[in-house]
C-alpha cells in the first residue's frame, strides 16, 4: 500500500509540468479561466483508500469524496471510505464518514492546470466492525468513534478533473485502544 502511495504521488508530481505543458496553448478553459471565480467551485470524487498504522494495515478499500473551493487557498471536504483485512479465523472492517476543510494554496502551472498543496483538519466518525469464529461458534462486536483528524495532502486540477493524494491521520478510541492510524487515499474526480 505503501508503495500504490508513493506511485501515486510520483505521477501527480511528474505529470503536473507536463499538463501544464501540453495545455498552455490551448485557448478554451472550461475551469480556471482567469476570472474571479477561477478557483472556486464544487468537485466530486472516487478512489481508493486504505488505513495504516502499527495496529492496523488494511487492504485497499474506496473512497467517496465531494467538496468545494471558495478560493485559492480555502475549501471544504466530506467523504465516505471503506476498508478492511482478513485473518484466519475473521475479519476486521472500517467505514468512515470525514467533514472538514483544507488549506493551503492553488499555485498556476498554467491558465488551465494549478497544484495545491495543504493541510487538512476536521471531525470523523469511524466505526469498526470485527467478526471472528472459534470452533463451530462465530462472534461480532462493532465499535463507533467521533473524534478529529488532521494530514496533508496535494490536489492537481486541469480543466475540469483532479487528482487528489491525502495522508490523514484519525484520532481513534476503539473499544479498550487508543490509537491514530493515517487514512491514505487516492481520488480522481470533476471539477464543476
Amino acid at each position: 500500500m505503501k508503495k500504490l502511495l508513493a506511485t501515486a504521488a510520483l505521477t501527480l508530481l511528474t505529470t503536473a509540468p507536463m499538463v501544464a505543458s501540453a495545455n498552455q496553448h490551448h485557448t478554451h478553459h472550461h475551469y480556471h479561466h482567469g476570472g474571479p471565480n477561477a478557483y472556486q467551485g464544487p468537485r466530486v470524487g472516487l478512489g481508493i483508500s486504505y488505513l495504516s498504522d502499527r495496529y492496523i494495515d488494511t487492504d485497499s478499500g474506496f473512497k467517496l469524496e465531494g467538496g468545494y473551493d471558495f478560493n485559492r487557498i480555502v475549501g471544504f471536504n466530506l467523504s465516505y471510505e471503506e476498508s478492511g483485512f482478513d485473518y484466519y479465523r475473521g475479519s476486521v472492517d472500517y467505514s468512515t464518514v470525514k467533514f472538514g476543510a483544507d488549506l493551503g494554496y492553488a499555485f498556476p502551472l498554467s491558465p488551465s492546470v494549478s497544484l495545491k498543496p495543504y493541510v487538512s483538519l476536521g471531525f470523523h466518525r469511524t466505526t469498526e466492525d470485527d467478526r471472528w469464529c472459534s470452533g463451530k461458534y462465530c462472534y461480532s462486536t462493532n465499535y463507533s468513534d467521533t473524534n478529529t483528524y488532521y494530514g496533508i495532502g496535494v490536489r492537481l486540477t486541469a480543466d475540469m478533473f483532479y487528482i487528489n493524494v491525502s495522508n490523514e491521520v484519525l484520532k481513534l478510541d476503539v473499544g479498550p485502544y487508543r490509537y491514530e492510524p493515517d487514512q491514505i487515499g487516492v481520488t480522481f474526480g470533476l471539477k464543476f
